[in-house]
């Protein structure tokens, strides 16, 4: 083992020799190393192609991180695996799910990272009560430790190390709506004409694996999408942007594009035989591209402008833990046991061919029987698992640097390796139409969030199962505070679209998704701010506050500086017991965001009412935030010109708009206007000012702003500005 000093938080320790991740965003061949025998805070145990780390826990240390991850936000009391797996069922006992995130906060003392892409361990008081033991199957490892008790710090740390946050085009930031599967043009169409007629605002339609020609990637099924350029285009006229799915198994049929490709240049994964690997997914007996090879990465990257060539930017990379559904010859072993059983009387035996046929699916053996060639060697899949998701990714982004260049772009992945949030986002999987899962969808919001997926979110109002009215309004409120805000059901379940339910329901959402996009300036603002100053857009409660209780909340978070977020999240309530840490706050109860329905709470605990048709949302005391209340169907529609900012202000109180084209990374350039807006007390109400920085390139398009600000008792004092 070796250690170089990286900064003076950061130390890397070395194990034997690392397969080269791309993780990590500075270069490694420049540091000096020196031979050691300890690590810091671990204890280690080496047996043969195995290491174990063991860190020792007290009664009040609070473990953090991990990703997307189950279990609490607060890590301890669970096993953990992070091997990337298609697992379609979030039930509490899971270890494993889509993605790798090896990053981990002992809150108030110190945070490292693991950068190993194979299967990890990390058992956190749950073999032991004071013991977290993480077991690494290798010997060539590298294990970074950020030394410092703060934890925003060990934060910034890690995204120094791994990279800044990757930043969406700003329709990413509306709502979008998606369902397995919308099968057509004319369905897609539909669901537009119903966003636009019924007057509820949405940004994005997503397009399933049924627009492929029988599931080859990167195909059109012209019977279905019948002249696309020319749908395309109308989607994009009514302000919809379209969001194709990609997966990476590609059909094996002569005659395929893609698949001839693939063959001729040896452009995909192989088997011990150094054959081509055949696995099974949604069109049948499929290859995997090699994604861990430049070559093939170029390949598959220049593929996309089937889409962006038609102005597309949104995608969806999906299947690529990699999925299997099974292999050829594990489907025909376990169809020779069942033919076995047809003549005979089958009791016990039931559950063999039941519960067999189910775990035909993602089997280890498999990931053990297929090989990449990468520049650093030829590597089992199992051996470097956890990275194909983001090489895939890797690959799409490679690709738009070429064909869409300067231009920003939605790319969800669902499998993923830490590194990944500086070119793309995910999402969180399969989840269900279950009260419990909006809990879980809080707690991975946040725990994402420390890992630097600024952008994330969950599929609101649940996946798989059928959701209700009731479900849905409160999923939907949530959704309000989502980085992404996407609605997503599978094929067979209950319809999720605003209107699917009753008239009722459908004017609740309505008002939910225009409380979103009157938000917007300030969501897309808050979110600029926290990539540029490394802290996480969704925060959980302690790093902000101090006090103890705040350290054990798990259902409330910080939205920005100035927002919390307290959703209500069980089923038939009529409000829900908040904690309000260290300030007064502003209670607004949101059935429309033109009406104010505010009150001013001291710190403390309650209970707080909140109907159905009411999002609870609090302000901090000293803070701002800023409202677009002109209202809008899509998020490019019409430019601003006036933005509302509501405050609570005992003292004095600042906020910074933000606001760039939306679309290209000119902003990186000066291509921006900042408005810097603070208010502050005074003896009969309140000073107001305003200072613009705009560049010649980038001019603001906001003439007014108008005030609307509220003191210690609750009082509103309200001032117009032109600017």
């Amino acid at each position: 083992m070796k250690k170089a000093k990286l900064t003076e938080i950061t130390t890397l320790y070395r194990f034997g020799i690392p397969f080269e991740t791309d993780a990590t965003v500075f270069k490694k061949n420049d540091l000096t190393f020196k031979k050691c025998e300890k690590i810091d805070y671990f204890s280690i145990t080496e047996k043969e192609n195995k290491i174990i780390l063991t860190l020792k826990l007290f009664k009040d240390d609070k473990v953090y991180g991990l990703g997307e991850t189950l279990g609490s936000l607060n890590k301890r009391g669970k096993v953990y695996k992070l091997y990337a797996t298609d697992d379609p069922i979030h039930t509490p006992e899971k270890d494993a799910l889509y993605g790798s995130h090896p990053f981990v906060i002992i809150s108030n003392k110190f945070g490292f990272f693991i950068d190993y892409p194979g299967e990890m361990i990390f058992d956190i008081s749950y073999t032991k009560l004071d013991k977290m033991i993480i077991t690494i199957n290798s010997n060539n490892f590298d294990i970074y430790i950020f030394d410092t008790k703060k934890d925003v710090e060990v934060i910034r740390e890690y995204l120094k190390l791994t990279g800044k946050p990757y930043i969406p085009p700003k329709w990413a930031f509306g709502y979008q709506q998606c369902r397995w599967s919308y099968p057509d043009a004319e369905t897609i169409k539909e669901v537009a004409n119903n966003f636009r007629k019924r007057n509820i605002p949405c940004d994005a339609i997503y397009m399933d694996i049924d627009y492929m020609e029988n599931y080859k990637v990167f195909t059109i099924d012209e019977n279905k999408f019948p002249n696309f350029p020319e749908f395309v285009s109308e989607m994009k006229s009514m302000g919809f942007n379209l969001v194709p799915i990609v997966d990476p198994g590609v059909k094996i049929e002569k005659g395929y594009d893609v698949y001839e490709e693939g063959i001729k240049n040896e452009y995909f994964c192989k088997d011990e035989n150094d054959k081509n690997f055949v696995a099974t997914v949604w069109p049948g007996y499929t290859h995997f591209p090699d994604f861990l090879n430049p070559e093939v990465r170029k390949w598959w990257g220049e593929k996309y402008k089937l889409f962006t060539d038609l102005g597309i930017t949104g995608f969806w990379n999906d299947m690529n833990e990699p999925s299997i559904f099974f292999v050829p010859k594990t489907l025909k072993e376990y169809l020779k046991k069942v033919d076995k059983l047809k003549e005979k009387e089958v009791g016990l035996e039931f559950f063999m061919i039941k519960d067999e046929a189910v775990s035909l699916s993602n089997r280890r053996e498999y990931y053990k029987s297929f090989y990449h060639n990468t520049p650093q060697g030829k590597y089992s899949n199992d051996e470097i698992h956890n990275l194909y998701g983001y090489y895939m990714t890797k690959a799409t982004v490679e690709g738009f640097e070429k064909i869409i260049p300067n231009k920003r772009y939605l790319l969800l992945s669902r499998s993923s390796y830490a590194g990944h949030h500086r070119i793309a986002t995910i999402w969180m999987g399969d989840n269900m139409s279950w009260w419990e899962h909006m809990l879980v969808n809080i707690r991975m919001l946040q725990s994402l969030n420390l890992s630097g997926f600024f952008y994330t979110g969950a599929d609101i109002g649940g996946f798989g199962s059928n959701t209700s009215p009731e479900l849905v309004i409160r999923w939907m409120q949530l959704g309000v505070f989502s980085p992404l805000y996407r609605n997503h059901s599978a094929l067979g379940t209950r319809h999720q679209e605003p209107w699917a339910f009753d008239e009722y329901t459908e004017e609740i959402l309505r008002n939910t998704i225009k409380l979103r996009y009157a938000l917007i300036p300030y969501l897309y603002s808050e979110f600029f701010n926290s990539v540029d100053s490394l802290i996480p857009f969704i925060s959980p409660l302690f790093l902000y506050f101090n006090d103890e209780i705040s350290k054990n909340i798990e259902d409330q978070f910080m939205v920005g500086n100035s927002i919390m977020a307290t959703p209500v999240i069980q089923p038939n309530a009529k409000g829900r017991y908040v904690h309000l840490p260290e300030h007064k706050w502003l209670y607004w109860k949101v059935s429309n965001y033109k009406y104010r329905n505010v009150k001013v709470y001291e710190p403390g605990d309650y209970y707080i009412d909140a109907d159905l048709n009411e999002i609870p949302m609090f302000i901090k005391e000293n803070s701002l935030i800023v409202l677009n209340e002109e209202e809008i169907n899509y998020i490019n529609e019409k430019s601003i010109k006036e933005l509302t900012v509501i405050g609570f202000v005992t003292d004095s109180g600042e906020f910074t708009y933000f606001d760039d084209d939306g679309e290209t990374y000119n902003f990186k350039n000066g291509k921006y206007v900042k408005i810097n807006i603070s208010v502050k007390k005074i003896e009969n109400g309140y000073n107001y000012e305003i200072e613009k920085d705009e560049s010649e390139d980038f001019v603001s398009t906001i003439e007014i702003i108008k005030f609307e600000i509220y003191d210690e008792k609750g009082e509103k004092y309200t001032e117009v500005l032109e600017i």
